[in-house]
């Protein structure tokens, strides 16, 4: 997922942390409330081969049913997607609301971060080894 997009960053954490498990584009982050608010990337992406380029579907969620909400969200509204983006590249922010009570069913599309997802984020370690220069 990293070299095709650069700009997201997923935190995987072990420990109990309150980030564990939210999303980074750009400089934005998504944390993850089990049950109430999820996240999820929909992304489809080429490999950039011009007229032999397949796409893929990514569904990247911070729980399976952000996941499946999504594979629903893409079920439903690509016609629109195809419309909008044509044969292009894009990355959708999902929300997942109150899962607990409604499973996959209520979907908000929050952003189209394509850009952010595709922008190369610097690493912490790599933003403070600039800094001490």
């Amino acid at each position: 997922m990293h070299s095709l997009l650069p700009g997201v960053r997923v935190n995987t954490e072990p420990e109990p942390i309150p980030d564990r498990g939210a999303f980074q584009v750009g400089q934005e982050r998504y944390r993850l409330e089990p049950g109430l608010t999820e996240y999820v990337l929909l992304a489809r992406l080429t490999a950039d081969r011009g007229q032999e380029a397949r796409p893929v579907f990514l569904f990247c969620g911070q729980r399976a049913v952000a996941s499946q909400a999504a594979a629903r969200y893409l079920a439903r509204h690509h016609d629109k997607l195809a419309r909008k983006h044509g044969a292009g590249a894009f990355v959708l922010l999902l929300k997942v609301v109150n899962s607990q009570a409604y499973g996959p069913d209520v979907v908000e599309l929050v952003a189209d971060v394509t850009r952010a997802a595709e922008t190369p984020v610097p690493t912490p370690s790599a933003r403070a080894s600039h800094r001490a220069k």
